[in-house]
């Protein structure tokens, strides 16, 4: 469970964070929900290790992750992973897809033998919903949706208790239906013990998510806090949420 409490951030003598706190609990889809510039990717980064906070603290299953005084924790911070807007930058260019998953099966030894390697893979692709055909293909060949479900597959396949994941946007540019599939590729996630975060514009994907957390009330200086929280229902039925009234 990460809990975050009184976390504060501005750059230069810009608020971006004022005060917040609040609790992801484990095994769900968080939907972090506001207006650009509203301190979402700031708070991300911070529960990443990428900035840190100038006051308050993060806190993972009880035990410290970073604060104003105390670097993030490296070894435990690698529990959380960002999932960036562009997916690409962790693909080799110059390397099939096909060539990049059995490095990534052999590196993190999940398979025992070729045979073996082969089945996960086929798996990856079934969980992923991916095409077999996307094995011969080099990254300038695939989508925008299908790089950024690739950059889960070595994850796939391992047990993903206590694992968070922190998707940044990741709707831009997705047709409907590539959205669809994309809360699929949550749900295997979740399956496997997982939880998600999602920093969205995306109404659908906030639809679809267990817990709303709906940043505001304006960008820049007026931002920055916790407007409300709660289930997509309850957001609706706050009268303090913009989001609410659009769910």
């Amino acid at each position: 469970m990460l809990e975050i409490k009184n976390c504060c951030k501005s750059f230069e003598n810009q608020t971006v964070l004022q005060d917040v706190s609040l609790t992801i609990p484990d095994g769900s889809i968080i939907g972090m929900f506001g207006a650009s510039g509203i301190g979402k990717s700031t708070l991300a980064k911070i529960l990443c290790g990428v900035t840190a906070p100038d006051a308050g603290a993060v806190f993972l299953d009880g035990k410290l992750l970073v604060s104003q005084k105390e670097a993030y924790d490296r070894k435990r911070g690698l529990a959380i992973q960002m999932v960036y807007q562009q997916p690409y930058a962790t693909l080799d260019p110059s390397q099939k897809i096909g060539a990049g998953l059995r490095e990534l099966i052999s590196y993190h030894h999940l398979a025992e033998n070729k045979k073996a390697a082969e089945t996960l893979i086929a798996d990856i692709l079934a969980q992923m919903q991916l095409p077999s055909k996307i094995l011969a293909h080099l990254p300038r060949q695939i989508s925008g949706g299908e790089a950024q479900r690739l950059k889960l597959a070595s994850e796939i396949g391992k047990t993903q208790t206590d694992s968070v994941f922190v998707f940044d946007e990741p709707s831009i540019g997705l047709h409907p239906l590539d959205v669809r599939v994309l809360l699929g590729v949550f749900q295997a996630l979740l399956d496997n013990g997982a939880t998600v975060i999602v920093i969205e514009h995306d109404l659908d994907v906030i639809r679809n998510a267990d817990y709303v957390i709906d940043m505001g009330p304006g960008g820049g200086d007026a931002g920055g806090q916790i407007v409300a929280s709660g289930t997509p229902q309850e957001i609706r039925e706050n009268k303090n949420s913009i989001t609410g009234r659009y769910l």
